[in-house]
């Protein structure tokens, strides 16, 4: 069976989609081309891959067979690649972080300096919140990720990189800035800006509240840090942020840091990758780049 890498990506595709317009619109083909190459493809295993039911697609039993096939032999081929770039001492290839949304100014300085170092090396970054990050580490779309503290329950391998203090802040006008010492009973009486569910910034606050047996009266829900910190400035609530992503508004007077109970909650940041997934040699260069900056800043 004369098979080429190229009808098994675009079957690959085609299985994917369920669809031969959005395989070759995924990998920039005719529409025909695609088609041709399935075709093609069937004649050779001398078996229907697909069924065809009016407009829409399903594998056959042969097809769903053959496509376990198809996605180990592109794994092979993608580990052989990686394995060619460690030989090349990983100066090229492309590297995937996930990055929550609290890490984002470090995690781009960082990448950075990374950068400045590895010039040839591409970044694709995203920055989402906690439970999407660990869900681009479960299935495989990003090689590396940067979070707060990672479950312990799964396959990941981890390092600290660096502490992460979360703070109460207020506009300036906010009545409690005018207090030495609040209250977290207190702190509840207002109205808080937080971060939405799956967020490891909300989960500490909300554990935090938990263990005293208290509840926030009234709060407003919002998915990332920068809209936090306007909402606050706006005097639309009280916030609960990292100090990492404040410092210029604390320094400008925009915002001022509450002295409150049990505050700061004192997180860490971790570079997290599976242990039982092949990390890429760009990846593991641009680990081993993040955890010795650290040490070096530490000493």
């Amino acid at each position: 069976m004369n098979v080429t890498i190229r009808q098994i990506n675009i079957f690959v595709e085609v299985a994917n989609h369920l669809s031969i317009t959005k395989a070759a619109n995924a990998m920039f083909l005719t529409q025909p081309a695609v088609s041709m190459q399935i075709k093609q493809l069937e004649e050779m295993v001398d078996m229907p891959l697909l069924n065809h039911v009016g407009k829409k697609l399903s594998l056959t039993q042969a097809g769903e067979e053959f496509l376990k096939y198809c996605i180990r032999i592109k794994n092979e081929l993608y580990a052989a690649k990686e394995l060619m770039q460690e030989f090349k001492g990983a100066k090229r290839g492309t590297l995937n972080i996930s990055v929550a949304s609290t890490l984002s100014h470090f995690a781009v300085q960082t990448i950075k300096e990374f950068l400045a170092l590895h010039p040839k090396i591409k970044i694709k970054f995203e920055v989402n919140n906690r439970h999407t990050v660990l869900e681009n580490l479960k299935n495989s779309t990003a090689d590396i990720v940067l979070m707060g503290k990672p479950p312990l329950d799964q396959d990941l391998e981890f390092s600290v990189i660096k502490e992460n203090p979360l703070i109460v802040v207020a506009p300036a006008s906010h009545i409690l800035t005018k207090k030495e010492n609040v209250s977290l009973k207190e702190l509840c009486q207002h109205t808080f800006v937080i971060r939405e569910k799956g967020s490891g910034t909300r989960l500490a606050f909300k554990s935090m509240l938990d263990v005293k047996g208290l509840k926030l009266s009234d709060h407003m829900t919002i998915n990332n840090n920068e809209s936090i910190k306007l909402c606050v400035e706006a005097g639309l609530g009280l916030g609960v942020v990292s100090i990492h992503t404040v410092r210029a508004n604390l320094d400008n007077g925009n915002l001022v840091k509450l002295n409150v109970e049990n505050f700061p909650i004192i997180k860490k940041w971790y570079i997290v990758n599976r242990k039982s997934y092949h990390l890429p040699a760009v990846a593991k260069v641009f680990r081993d780049f993040v955890i010795n900056q650290i040490l070096f800043r530490a000493h």
